[in-house]
């Protein structure tokens, strides 16, 4: 199918599904019949498949872990290094030192737990494309209508990935 391609995580809501254009807003055109709500699920059924597939989390997850358990790996063994060995203790001191202020800066746990976020937002898109299926055609062409609505409220969310740039979700929303 063609709106796989074109659904990334980076493209714009008009772009993530060419049939939007020519059907008009909500993708599904007038007066089409239950193949055409069929043909039109599936196509947004692959669209929040393919937006959802960068965000596995694993990454994020195995360096917010892993660096956590690195840091404390070398705290422990800069305290039991014996007296005789103190270069290597301060060695280890300033390695969990770097990957402590790594991990705050890069902030990999708050990713990770964005990641989840997202993942879950576009699964719940899945299903409710999955439950427009029972609803009536009419009906169903409305439902689908809301859901290409409530996906471009979600890749609106894209841009808002903790430690990567400007944008700061845990900022107060006074400031």
């Amino acid at each position: 199918m063609t709106a796989t391609s074109a659904g990334g995580p980076g493209a714009t809501p008009a772009s993530s599904a060419g049939d939007t254009a020519a059907s008009g807003p909500g993708g599904a055109a007038a007066g089409s019949s239950g193949g055409d709500l069929g043909e039109q699920s599936a196509r947004l059924t692959a669209t929040i498949r393919a937006a959802m597939r960068p965000h596995g989390g694993k990454r994020d997850s195995l360096l917010h872990n892993g660096s956590t358990m690195a840091a404390m790996a070398a705290t422990t063994a800069a305290t039991v290094i014996p007296d005789g060995h103190a270069l290597w203790a301060r060695v280890a001191a300033g390695i969990a030192t770097f990957l402590i202020a790594v991990a705050r800066a890069l902030d990999f746990g708050a990713r990770w737990r964005w990641h989840l976020n997202m993942r879950s937002r576009y699964a719940i898109l899945l299903d409710r494309v999955d439950q427009a299926q029972l609803l009536p055609p009419g009906v169903r062409q409305e439902a689908l209508s809301r859901i290409y609505d409530e996906l471009s409220k979600v890749r609106g969310l894209e841009r808002g990935m903790p430690g990567v740039g400007a944008v700061n979700q845990t900022a107060s929303s006074g400031s």
